[in-house]
C-alpha cells in the first residue's frame, strides 16, 4: 500500500515537473520570437504653458541595439514612425547591440544601422548616445549618424520652430557611461525645452524648468512579472518602479522613460513590448 501510494505520488510530480517544463518552454518561445518584436505605439501628451501653436507631435526612439540580422525589423519601425506624421524625431541611445567581443550575436556596424535610419532624415532628426554607442566607438557612432543629418545633442540645444511657435530641443551626455552629466543645456525664457537623455538618472540633471526629460535605457525591465513589475534595474541609480512610463520626481521634475525597441545580453522581452512612443505637447486648455 505504502509504495503504491509512493508511486501514484511520483507519477503526480513527474507530471507537475513537466507541465512546468513545457509552461517555461512557451513562455521562452513567446518571449523570443513573438513578444520581441510585437511593438506597442504609445503616446504621452503634456501642457506647455503659454504655447498658442496646433499640437506638436514628436517620435521617439530609443534602445534599438540592432543585431545583423535586424535590418527588417529597423525598416519597419522607420516605416511605422513617419506613418504618425510627427513634426520631428527623437532618439536616444544604444543603436549599437551587445559588446565588441560578445559571445552572443554583436552589433551591426554603425554605417548600417545609420543607412536603415536614413529615411527619418526626411524630418528634423535629434539625437544622443548611449552607453553601447560608447563601447562600439563614441567618434564612429556620431560620424554615421551625422552623416546621414541628424543632430547631434549632447551639451547642445537648438531650435524647432512649429506653428510658428518655438520649441527647444537639449541633451546630456551618457549618465551611465560618465555619471556626470558634463555640459547641461539651459532653457530660454518663454520657451519650452525638451531634454533628451539616454539614461533616467539624467532628470535629476535637467534644469527644473526643463518640459520634460525623455530616457530610455532600462528597457522597461525587458522582463517583468504580472502585478509586480520589472524584475530588475539596468542602471543602479534608477530603482526598478521608474523602468518605463511617466514619473515626477520630488524635484517637481517630470521624465518619461520609453520601454525602447531592442533587447540586451538575451534577445527576449517578457509582459514588457517594445514601445515607439509619440510626444504629443499642446497648449493650455487644449
Amino acid at each position: 500500500m505504502i509504495s503504491q501510494k509512493i508511486r501514484k505520488s511520483l507519477r503526480l510530480s513527474c507530471k507537475v515537473l513537466l507541465s512546468l517544463i513545457i509552461l517555461v518552454v512557451v513562455l521562452v518561445l513567446y518571449s523570443v520570437f513573438v513578444e520581441r518584436e510585437w511593438i506597442e505605439e504609445t503616446e504621452y501628451s503634456i501642457e506647455a504653458p503659454g504655447w498658442q501653436g496646433r499640437e506638436v507631435r514628436l517620435a521617439v526612439l530609443a534602445d534599438m541595439h540592432v543585431r545583423p540580422g535586424d535590418g527588417g525589423y529597423i525598416d519597419d519601425i522607420v516605416k511605422r514612425t513617419l506613418s504618425m506624421k510627427p513634426d520631428a524625431v527623437l532618439l536616444l541611445g544604444d543603436y549599437m547591440a551587445s559588446h565588441p567581443g560578445s559571445r552572443f550575436a554583436t552589433s551591426m556596424s554603425a554605417g548600417e544601422i545609420a543607412e536603415h535610419l536614413k529615411p527619418l532624415t526626411a524630418l528634423p532628426c535629434y539625437a544622443v548616445l548611449g552607453n553601447h554607442d560608447y563601447v562600439h566607438g563614441a567618434e564612429t557612432v556620431r560620424a554615421a549618424l551625422q552623416g546621414i543629418g541628424m543632430h547631434l545633442m549632447e551639451g547642445n540645444r537648438e531650435r524647432l520652430t512649429v506653428d510658428g511657435q518655438p520649441l527647444d530641443i537639449g541633451g546630456i551626455r551618457c549618465l551611465y557611461t560618465f555619471r556626470t552629466p558634463g555640459k547641461v543645456p539651459q532653457p530660454q525664457a518663454g520657451v519650452p525645452m525638451i531634454m533628451l537623455s539616454h539614461t533616467p538618472y539624467g532628470t535629476a540633471f535637467a534644469p527644473r524648468d526643463t518640459l520634460v526629460t525623455l530616457a530610455g535605457h532600462m528597457h522597461g525591465g525587458q522582463v517583468c512579472i504580472p502585478f509586480i513589475g520589472a524584475v530588475f534595474s539596468i542602471d543602479p541609480h534608477v530603482p526598478t518602479c521608474r523602468s518605463s512610463g511617466a514619473h515626477t520626481l520630488r524635484t517637481g521634475r517630470r521624465e518619461y522613460v520609453t520601454r525602447g525597441l531592442g533587447t540586451s545580453v538575451l534577445p527576449l522581452r517578457f509582459n514588457c513590448r517594445p514601445e515607439l512612443l509619440l510626444l504629443k505637447i499642446h497648449g493650455p486648455g487644449a
